[in-house]
């Protein structure tokens, strides 16, 4: 299987991330309301909280089930996308840092993204994404690399010297 997939909402890369320790569980302050919210996107919110939390977890049942069709096939089974996981929690180890949370709505789609940085990759910020239809499946699953926060990521030339 291959763990890198394009979604159909974007150019997200499935690259899965870990278990949260019990200090990144606590649920985080509530985004402040602004007048653009909809309903949707508040239950957005909740919803991929809660199903966030299981995903770390690697409680995958809930998650599965409410996956469309499209999401399924890209992991063939559930004891496929729970091996993905469990390697996600191996190699990343659990969430650290909760950089920030937002909802927005594309295409008659509402997206919950959690952007978090890892315990063995803390200068890594990932942006986990859900999808949501108008019918509450999920019709988009992904992780992306959304920040480096290291110093070294570019060699850099020192130009206008004399040689």
């Amino acid at each position: 299987m291959n763990p890198i997939r394009p979604l159909a909402a974007g150019a997200f890369l499935l690259v899965l991330t870990a278990t949260t320790p019990a200090k990144a569980q606590k649920t985080p302050p509530a985004l402040p309301a602004s007048a653009t919210s909809t309903a949707a996107e508040k239950a957005a919110l909740t919803r991929g909280r809660t199903l966030m939390k299981e995903f770390y977890a690697v409680k995958l049942d809930n998650l599965w089930n409410a996956f469309t069709e499209g999401v399924r096939g890209q992991w063939g089974t559930l004891a496929g996308f729970r091996q993905f996981r469990e390697t996600g929690v191996r190699d990343f180890g659990a969430e650290q840092e909760l950089v920030r949370e937002r909802t927005f709505t594309r295409a008659g789609v509402t997206y919950y993204m959690r952007s978090a940085a890892f315990q063995k990759a803390p200068k890594l910020v990932w942006a986990l994404t859900i999808g949501f239809d108008k019918a509450g499946k999920i019709s988009a699953f992904g992780i992306a690399l959304e920040q480096d926060r290291t110093e070294d990521q570019v060699a850099r030339g020192v130009s206008g010297r004399g040689q």
